[in-house]
């Protein structure tokens, strides 16, 4: 017996107009090929538009991490067939993540939704200025001396660091789950910064585990009766094709390139987080 009251289907959709729902879809898929380059589902951005347009936010944020899911597995095709996900990462880090979403997702209507994304939006403007300067340096080094700075593609995987993460993991999953978000951008940047990860072997890993922490945390909202089929498919279907696209073209970035624009992504997202933060708390 579920310990959480049933929402009824149409008090998401009963809002929105076929229009609407078309203009969100549009909304998506753009989001979708940024996303799909940078390896992260961009949930953050999508949510906010959901619920500025009347869906009922616990709805928008069960269906928000459905589209995540989705658009991410789009996403991870090219990177798997190009081999480029970490799988030791995806296990060591993404199943902490997944038990965390579904616990997060599951007993969302108790978590102040508004405190965390405060704290969220500052953890991600950090990691976006931190990438930004390191980005920029190497670039500069790499002009003048001609040589890209050493990484390896899987990063620095020993057992304190991954541990750390894996815990660290199952913290973004509560958090990710409840408020409706995946949180690939607080992933991307320890796989970026802290693993020292290629970026485009970020991309496909952190992706990866989206899929996984997406399904569960989605799960646990699905339980409590909380989506939107008629939302869902305007949004997931553009997530699919768009992601797919998004990730073909980011091997076309050199690594310093795509380490950059990941940063300036984060960074412009901050604002946006901070907004949704605002409006959960006012």
């Amino acid at each position: 017996m579920s310990i959480l009251p049933a929402i009824p289907l149409l008090e998401a959709s009963h809002r929105l107009s076929d229009i609407q729902l078309v203009e969100l879809g549009l909304a998506t898929f753009a989001i979708g090929i940024v996303g799909g380059m940078v390896g992260i589902a961009l949930g953050v951005v999508r949510l906010p538009v959901m619920t500025l347009l009347g869906v009922n936010p616990l709805i928008a944020a069960g269906d928000n991490l459905a589209v995540s899911f989705l658009g991410s597995i789009g996403g991870s095709f090219p990177h798997f067939f190009g081999g480029r996900i970490v799988w030791r990462v995806v296990i060591l880090i993404g199943i902490p993540s997944v038990i965390g979403a579904f616990i997060g997702g599951r007993f969302a209507h108790i978590v102040p939704g508004g405190a965390v994304m405060f704290i969220v939006s500052a953890l991600v403007l950090w990691s976006g200025v931190l990438i930004v300067l390191r980005s920029v340096a190497e670039l500069k080094e790499t002009r003048l001396t001609g040589k890209r700075p050493s990484e390896g593609a899987h990063g620095k995987l020993t057992r304190g660091i991954m541990l750390r993460e894996g815990f660290l993991g199952v913290l973004v999953g509560v958090i990710g789950g409840a408020v409706g978000l995946a949180l690939g951008v607080l992933r991307m940047p320890a796989l970026v910064a802290v693993l020292k990860m290629d970026p485009l072997y970020a991309a496909g890993t952190n992706l990866a585990m989206t899929v996984l922490i997406g399904a569960a945390g989605f799960s646990g909202h699905l339980l409590g009766g909380r989506n939107d089929w008629r939302l869902l498919a305007s949004t997931g279907t553009a997530s699919i094709i768009s992601m797919y696209i998004g990730a073909r073209l980011s091997d076309k970035l050199a690594p310093g390139k795509l380490r950059l624009l990941i940063g300036v992504i984060l960074v412009i997202i901050a604002p946006v987080l901070l907004w949704d933060a605002i409006r959960r708390m006012a």
